[in-house]
């Protein structure tokens, strides 16, 4: 190196000496309610602009150092108004005032930066930990968000253990694309697919399709128990700063991390049992009824209609409820959670490890789930801070065979087809009775495995490095990186002598499916924050760039013809191996600029420029615009309205995309044998060399009010999301020599809709607080422009069922059937028009109840007003002569004149099965009391006689979910779905796995 190299760096050094080594100031004091002048531990102290900071301990005191130059601290406490003051004389006595409505609560509004609430633009909904968590013991993060979020539409796929759920956000956003928000883990973009077992699953169900395997979502191996909040972006407004994947929402989990101060020990247990929430029930049989069940289909005296006689007789008046056999039983639920939380002012950390088991409602079924995490910040310098987490997850789901099924491999499936009087049980030499149709689904339960074991590695890094820091200006470097690597396996068999087995050329089946995920992520922004004229104008602006990567690959083997006792795949006669690979990169910039004026004024502008492997042209950039304006009417001088603490104005508007499906870039070529020799030719459907994402434009207007210093609020928003150029299977003319293309813009659509939220603390004293919120919304769906003729969308059976049509002037997801009916310019679809699968609206009526100090009673009512659903389970118990009103002659809804005309209700919907789809098409309206519980926090004036003061906190509870449920849907739940996967054919259900209801004990310490 030069000497006068040299020179300058060691000037550089001797000059940076000062600022390293400025002196530092002791400030200490207490923090307090402002209200009862009790202490507050855990309170957050920080030096503004930096991230220098401590926490209160038990009794509220706190002591930090500080720069001599510091003049400010701020004082932040979840469920109390953050508070900056001057740091001047020591010691300081901090009153905390409680914020009721939250308006202090700090809502991301960029990649790396953030906004009070009572400064936000958009309708961003923040469920809190105690939300959560708080009440019950949830099964998965999306399943206990049900009814907290105006705007969402939640769907159960079925019952079985492990959860499986979609999330629908302000209306349909694609008809073949991701129907699932983005979930985003404190930063990690993660996988939340639906990994289907492949087609291979013909070879178990006969059914077909991949997609009716009622899979579990990959959000479903988070724990709930380490996250601290959960923001949910429902509208391109407020999401297109994530660009090309957020046309359906971004849901943004941010998970606990531990505070400077006293070291925490948690431990927690949770056990319970869950039982079925609605059972379908048996039809009551006799001679004449088996008779007059054979005459119907034209078989009476038959082999058949005998030897069904003789069974009956040789039951010798013995029934048997095969369903309550299967699905009635006390299922064990357990959960215990431990978890180290503490630091000091340079490193805070929080680790915690969980483990879980929920037995499901049939035998041998269930779920395990295991995480450990850790979290740890690190402050190095004045300069430099770091926040990793590291998370490792393994789940193992065993769900058995439900669901369609062509042979009665279906445990619910075959269940329509075995009358009350056949004897299935299992023999004294272990083997079990043939069934006469299907399958013995005792045998099924016993015998046959349809396991999913996921391994799981989250990892993510954040950190900021601040160029300069004052409290004027401050300039910072912010790096985020993640990686979401996951493993899931997938262990398929039936073994060789089963009865559906038997009579097939290739007796067993086994398949082995390995699913793999790598997902990156990775962006820096500069970020530029300036207190100008007096600190009356905040400027924040941001800049950088963001790069993720998704690879998936999977890769299947599976044999058939097994020998005895025999589950390798090696070992079939005839063995069938598929593989899958994908790829696909992103590439964003990103500019946002934030003022605020006194909060009084609050804009936001920003773009954000993708490109995508998966368009057309990869190097084209794709802009997605956003602006907002808040306006904070009670911070102006002219304001006088003191019982009006809060009138807010806001108008947003943003642009998102969605990327195109692989593979619909390029045409695919197929396999073929020739003469012996192996090749490939090309295929009937072809890529679309033009392709552009979806894209979403949506505007959104509001306002938020708050009374009697915030002890009553409401947020009203209005908004209009318009999805343009979807993307879907354009069918060509033969002449072309293709079928079809495989991804081609079909039209627009529009989703308007309402979002109401109304918060009350009614009562508020030492010995009783009531807090309630009442959420409403609605959306309305509409399809603007066509391209294409009218066509099906969605999944489900044929019109003589119901199913979906993308056509002008109407909602994808309306249902049409049977009977034909004229095509006019109102109706193009040729068939009758049966109503939407969408609710009309949907209501939440959360509370949470405070008395005698240490009592805290809460409860969620959650009403869903309309909405129809496909339910194909009667048609399956009416054919097997089982359902439990077969014999009744009332009315049926969709079919007039029916009831009262001497004609039993099984033999009328089957007369009109193939005449008119009203029958199967069924209201799903409901009321569910979703959560409900009791807890009592035991005194510190207890605890300190017991424990001697070696516990900071008790607690002991009681909770409940899905306790009660309103409905006239006549299947097991109006929420099941075996299509819940699909972007727009969630409502059909086919003898799904029946839903759980649970209750739950709860002891939980701090030590």
């Amino acid at each position: 190196m030069k000497k006068s190299s040299l020179k300058l760096w060691l000037l550089a050094i001797l000059c940076a000496v000062p600022f390293l080594t400025m002196a530092q100031v002791s400030v200490t004091g207490r923090v307090v309610d402002a209200g009862s002048g009790q202490t507050l531990p855990g309170v957050s102290v920080f030096v503004r602009g930096t991230t220098i900071g401590t926490a209160t301990d038990i009794n509220g005191n706190f002591s930090i150092s500080v720069p001599s130059t510091t003049t400010q601290l701020v004082f932040s406490f979840v469920g109390y108004s953050t508070q900056t003051v001057v740091a001047s004389t020591s010691p300081l006595e901090i009153r905390l005032r409680e914020d009721i409505a939250n308006l202090s609560e700090v809502v991301v509004t960029g990649l790396a930066t953030s906004v009070k609430r009572s400064n936000l633009a958009n309708a961003i909904t923040t469920i809190s930990a105690k939300e959560l968590t708080g009440r019950t013991t949830p099964t998965t993060v999306d399943g206990a968000l049900s009814g907290k979020i105006p705007g969402v539409v939640i769907r159960q796929n079925g019952g079985g253990p492990g959860g499986g759920y979609s999330m629908q956000l302000r209306g349909i956003s694609t008809l073949t694309g991701a129907s699932q928000p983005l979930f985003i883990v404190d930063g990690i973009y993660v996988n939340n697919s639906q990994f289907q077992t492949g087609a291979g699953l013909a070879a178990f169900s006969a059914a077909g399709g991949a997609g009716q395997d009622n899979p579990v979502n990959r959000i479903a191996d988070i724990n709930p128990d380490d996250i601290e909040s959960i923001e949910v972006l429902k509208g391109a407004s407020a999401a297109a700063i994530y660009g090309t994947r957020a046309n359906a929402g971004v849901v943004i989990i941010t998970t606990k991390r531990g505070k400077s101060g006293r070291t925490t020990v948690s431990f927690g247990q949770d056990v319970g049992v869950a039982t079925p929430v609605n059972l379908l029930g048996q039809r009551t049989w006799s001679v004449d009824k088996i008779n007059e069940y054979f005459a119907y289909f034209g078989a009476q005296g038959g082999a058949a209609n005998m030897s069904e006689i003789a069974l009956f007789n040789a039951a010798n008046g013995q029934f048997f409820d095969y369903e309550k056999e299967i699905f009635d039983r006390n299922a064990l639920q357990r959960k215990t959670r431990f978890s180290v939380s503490g630091g000091n002012e340079n490193t805070t950390f929080f680790v915690s490890g969980n483990t879980g088991v929920e037995d499901g409602l049939a035998a041998f079924t269930g779920s395990k789930n295991n995480s450990v995490r850790a979290n740890i910040n690190q402050r190095v310098g004045r300069f430099v801070d770091v926040r990793l987490s590291s998370n490792y997850l393994n789940t193992f789901n065993s769900r058995s065979f439900t669901g369609n099924s062509n042979n009665g491999i279906g445990i619910t499936y075959g269940l329509a087809y075995i009358p009350s009087y056949h004897q299935l049980l299992q023999n004294a030499d272990g083997t079990f009775p043939n069934a006469v149709y299907g399958e013995n689904p005792l045998a099924v339960i016993n015998r046959t495995n349809n396991n999913e074991t996921t391994n799981r590695f989250l990892q993510s890094v954040n950190g900021n490095i601040r160029f300069f820091n004052s409290d004027r200006h401050s300039v910072r470097l912010n790096v985020q990186g993640g990686v979401d690597y996951l493993l899931t396996e997938n262990f398929l068999y039936i073994p060789d002598d089963l009865q559906s087995q038997i009579g097939t050329a290739n007796p067993g089946a086994v398949r082995k499916v390995n699913n793999r995920s790598f997902q990156t992520n990775l962006q820096a922004l500069i970020v530029y924050d300036a207190n100008l004229f007096d600190s009356k104008l905040n400027v924040t602006t941001q800049a950088g760039t963001v790069r993720n990567s998704f690879d998936f690959d999977i890769n299947a083997v599976q044999g058939v013809g097994l020998a005895p006792r025999q589950n390798n795949p090696v070992n079939g006669r005839v063995q069938t191996i598929n593989s899958f690979q994908q790829s696909a990169q992103d590439v964003g910039f990103i500019a946002q600029q934030e003022y605020n004026y006194m909060d009084q004024f609050i804009a936001t502008a920003g773009v954000r420029f993708d490109k995508s492997s998966l368009n057309g042209d990869n190097t084209k950039y794709f802009a997605f615009p956003k602006g907002s304006l808040a306006i904070n009417l009670t911070n102006f001088d002219f304001w006088g309205a003191d019982y009006v603490s809060q009138f807010k104005l806001r108008a947003a508007y943003g642009e998102t995309g969605n990327p195109a499906n692989f593979g619909a870039l390029f045409s695919n070529l197929t396999a073929v044998v020739i003469g012996g020799n192996q090749g490939t030719v090309p295929a009937l459907q072809v890529g679309n060399k033009d392709l552009e994402p979806e894209r979403a434009k949506e505007f959104e207007t509001g306002f938020d009010l708050g009374f009697l210093g915030g002890r009553i609020n409401l947020e009203a928003t209005y908004y209009n999301k318009k999805v343009v150029n979807l993307l879907d299977l354009f069918i060509t003319a033969p002449s072309t020599g293709v079928t079809s293309i495989a991804s081609f813009p079909v039209g627009d659509l529009r989703n308007q809709g309402v979002e109401l939220s109304l918060n009350a603390n009614p009562v508020r004293n030492d010995n009783f607080s009531w807090n309630t919120t009442t959420l409403f919304s609605l959306n309305r769906t509409k399809v603007t422009r066509i391209t294409i003729p009218t066509k099906v969308t969605g999944t489900g059976f044929g019109a003589a069922f119901g199913t979906n049509r993308f056509t002008l002037g109407e909602s994808p997801s309306v249902f049409y059937g049977l009977p034909a009916q004229p095509i006019t310019d109102a109706n193009r679809t040729g068939l009758t028009r049966y109503g939407e699968s969408q609710p009309d609206f949907q209501m939440s009526f959360n509370n949470s109840i405070t008395f005698l100090k240490d009592f805290e009673f809460s409860f969620l009512l959650h009403w869903k007003q309309g909405g129809n659903n496909v339910n194909l389970s009667t048609i399956l118990k009416d054919e097997g002569g089982t359902a439990i009103d077969f014999d009744d002659d009332t009315e049926i809804p969709g079919l007039p004149g029916s009831g009262g005309n001497g004609i039993k209700n099984g033999f009328e919907r089957l007369d009109n099965f193939g005449v008119t789809a009203a029958h199967y098409i069924e209201d799903a309206t409901y009321v569910k009391l979703r959560e409900a519980s009791l807890y009592y926090t035991i005194p510190s004036s207890v605890r300190s006689k017991i424990f001697k003061g070696a516990i900071q906190n008790a607690r002991i509870g009681v909770s409940g979910s899905n306790l009660l449920t309103f409905t006239k849907y006549s299947g097991y739940d109006p929420e099941v779905s075996n299509f819940g996967n699909t972007a727009n054919g969630a409502p059909v259900e086919v003898s799904a796995f029946p839903l759980a209801k649970k209750v739950f004990f709860h002891l939980s310490f701090d030590f």
